[in-house]
């Protein structure tokens, strides 16, 4: 198959069910504190699987804990998917925990109400949180290795570390919330992104294209 023809589909992701929600707004129904810069990392089970790369996070965020500028003093961690453990790790810097969300209208509150959602995946297929978070107009900061390659346009919807690169990803962190300027740019470029890119009309006319493409080829071998 070698020479067969091949067409890259995105997943869609219903656009005008995942926007922006005032961030003031979200922090306050959230609970959340409202002056602060809050990055956001969400996974099943929180820390606890591997893959996830939460090991790497906190690298990252002790490395930054020795640099940080002062645009991102008083910065926090938000934690989804995961309830406070009972011996919470010491990443040198205070962190909420809302447990498993069990639906849209709560996680699009919390992708709006974070200034940015880190996902450091050593694997990862697509990374749906990042094209949700991109469509609620939340910069993402990963690592250039896995599906998030897909959905992040380094420095300009987020930041794409070197693979598995803590202190890089800690440089990206900082790069993507130490400016405001560049931060409320990287916000807007990420929901246009989202909307240009997977909203179902655009990807609908993408596999339209392609069955017609296929059919005019079929009908002219008739």
């Amino acid at each position: 198959m070698r020479n067969w023809p091949v067409t890259v589909v995105p997943n869609t992701i219903d656009t005008d069910l995942w926007q922006p929600v005032d961030k003031a707004q979200a922090r306050q129904m959230l609970h959340l504190p409202p002056h602060v810069p809050l990055l956001l990392f969400g996974a099943m089970g929180g820390g606890q699987d591997p893959r996830k790369g939460f090991d790497l996070l906190q690298a990252a965020l002790n490395h930054l804990r020795g640099q940080i500028p002062a645009p991102l003093t008083g910065l926090q961690l938000v934690v989804f998917g995961q309830l406070a453990p009972k011996v919470p790790p010491d990443i040198g810097y205070p962190v909420h925990y809302t447990g498993h969300l069990h639906d849209d209208v709560s996680l699009r509150l919390l992708y709006s109400a974070a200034d940015a959602i880190v996902v450091p995946s050593r694997q990862e297929a697509f990374g749906q949180t990042g094209s949700e978070a991109h469509a609620c107009g939340t910069p993402v900061v990963a690592f250039d290795a896995t599906g998030l390659q897909d959905i992040v346009s380094h420095q300009q919807t987020g930041y794409l570390a070197k693979a598995f690169d803590a202190t890089d990803l800690a440089d990206g962190i900082q790069w993507v919330l130490a400016d405001p300027a560049r931060h409320a740019a990287l916000c807007h470029a990420a929901r246009a992104k989202a909307v240009a890119l997977w909203s179902p009309a655009v990807v609908a006319g993408q596999y339209q294209s392609v069955y017609r493409a296929v059919y005019r080829a079929a009908m002219g071998q008739a």
